[in-house]
This record gives structure tokens, C-alpha cells and sequence, in this order.
């Protein structure tokens, strides 16, 4: 075959390729936006009607978590239909992020409880440490689910997106106070989760494919790196 032609096939074939990769990523980025930001309005929404409603805690600490444990759910449900191959049990994924998304919102949630004075540095040494393990916590749960041998880059970059992503849950706070409407509070919330979901969803794809996709798999991304 002449060469112009060999390199003709080999260009078709790089280009199907990537063609085929930039799907896999869009279903991934797809199916874990639409999971964690529908996760994310139910928790967020839960939140906002506890204020509305007036319930104090207990009650309402209880339902955030609960709301929260739906969140994880939620993700942990469009993570797995993103993933194309190797995937780990559905069941043991799901309870694993349920779990850590329920703990991350006790996190959250525990400054305000109990009314912490963070004009103070031991408290404030406490939550940066809440902070830090509200980040790994569904990262490390869900490492602890996935097949052997556990990929090492799995907590990192994970804890790494969340990071940047949740920055997106600050932005509606300059726009509302107490006497802002509830449609306007919920509305300004369910942008940032839309938002926070398609951020997280897009830095966790590369790592994502490499892992859960046929083609990445045989490239080895499974190592333990």
C-alpha cells in the first residue's frame, strides 16, 4: 500500500478514535451533572425549607443528612452510568457515597448546630480539619469500593474537583439576605449545583475514562499510579 494511504487509514482510524473517546466523556460528563445536580437540589432544597418552615434541630439536622445521604445517591447513581467497563458493585458504590455525601453534610452543618465562634483559632483549626474531611470523604469512600488495585489518583483528584467545584456554592450568598424571596434563593442554589455538577463532572473525565472505559483499561489504567 502506498504510504499517502497507510497514513489516510491511520488518520480515519485516530480520528474514530477520538471520536469515540469524546463520547465516552460526554456521557460521563452528562450522566454525573445531571446526577449530582439533581442530588444537589434535593439537599439544598431540604435546607432551605427547613429555614422556611422554622424546624429546629434536632429535626432539621436530621433531615439535611438525610437530604444529603439522597444527594450521594444521586451521584453515585449518574457516576455509575457514566462508567462504559470495570465498574464496581452498584450496590456497595451507591451505600459508599450515600454514606460520605451524609457525613460531608453532618460537616457542614455542625458549625452552624452548634453555634461555633470562629473568631477564635482552635475553632477555626477545627473546621479548616471539618473542611479537609468533608473534601476526601466520598473520594475515599468510594476508593475503598472499587476493583484491585485501587488506583491511587482516584482520592486526589476527586477531593481535587470538589474543591473547585463547590467554590460554586458561595456565589449565591453576595445576592440574598433574609428578606429575599424563597423562589429567588432556591433558583440562585440550583444554578450553582448545576453548575458545581458540570465543573466536578469535567475534571473527573479524564480520569474517569482511563479507569471505567474499555480503551483506557487496556492502556493500563488500572495501574496503581
Amino acid at each position: 500500500m502506498h504510504a499517502g494511504a497507510v497514513g489516510a487509514v491511520g488518520g480515519v482510524g485516530a480520528g474514530a478514535s477520538d471520536r469515540r473517546r469524546d463520547r465516552r466523556a460526554l456521557r460521563w460528563i452528562l450522566a454525573v451533572s445531571i446526577g449530582e445536580a439533581t442530588g444537589f437540589a434535593v439537599a439544598a432544597g431540604t435546607a432551605v425549607f427547613t429555614i422556611v418552615a422554622g424546624i429546629d434541630d434536632p429535626l432539621r439536622l436530621v433531615l439535611v443528612i438525610a437530604a444529603g445521604a439522597v444527594e450521594g445517591t444521586a451521584l453515585a447513581i449518574g457516576q455509575y452510568a457514566g462508567m462504559r467497563a470495570d465498574r464496581p458493585r452498584a450496590g456497595w458504590w451507591i451505600v459508599a457515597t450515600a454514606s460520605a455525601a451524609a457525613f460531608a453534610w453532618t460537616l457542614g452543618m455542625l458549625p452552624s448546630t452548634l453555634g461555633i465562634d470562629l473568631s477564635s483559632p482552635g475553632p477555626l483549626v477545627l473546621v479548616a480539619v471539618g473542611a479537609v474531611l468533608l473534601l476526601v470523604s466520598i473520594p475515599i469512600a468510594q476508593w475503598l469500593v472499587l476493583a484491585r488495585p485501587r488506583p491511587a489518583r482516584w482520592v486526589p483528584v476527586n477531593a481535587g474537583a470538589w474543591l473547585v467545584a463547590i467554590l460554586w456554592t458561595f456565589t449565591p450568598s453576595p445576592f440574598i439576605d433574609e428578606q429575599s424571596p424563597v423562589a429567588l434563593v432556591v433558583a440562585l442554589y440550583v444554578t450553582a449545583g448545576v453548575l458545581m455538577a458540570v465543573t466536578f463532572a469535567c475534571l473527573t473525565a479524564p480520569l474517569a475514562l482511563r479507569l471505567f472505559s474499555p480503551a483506557g483499561i487496556a492502556r493500563g489504567g488500572h495501574a496503581d499510579e
